[in-house]
């Protein structure tokens, strides 16, 4: 990718990343504004597993990314370890993770 591919692809990912900053204050907003305190707890748990189900698609891409370095630099486990800042362990469990999810 170019300097510039790169640049507004980290414009793009900022950009997405802050739409759901906004989106998450205005859903807590939302909640905390309900009057009824039975209705606030059901769109709260709402919230909370829309936002365990984003979670669990970041730690998926993040796992991705994981085999992307992982091939395209040619590591070791431990060079990738080293790269990305975990444990060799770690490292292992996320290239595992990326290829079950294949």
């Amino acid at each position: 990718m170019s300097a510039s591919g790169a640049g507004k692809s980290k414009t793009a990912f900022e950009a997405a990343l802050a739409l759901l900053a906004t989106a998450n204050e205005s859903a807590v907003e939302a909640v905390r504004a309900n009057e009824s305190p039975q209705e606030a707890f059901e769109f709260a748990t709402q919230l909370a597993d829309a936002l365990r189900v984003l979670a669990d698609s970041a730690a998926d891409v993040r796992a991705e990314t994981v085999v992307r370095i992982y091939d395209h630099e040619s590591l070791s486990l431990a060079g990738l370890a080293g790269r990305i800042g975990v444990s060799k362990a770690r490292a292992g469990q996320l290239i595992q993770n990326a290829k079950k999810g294949k």
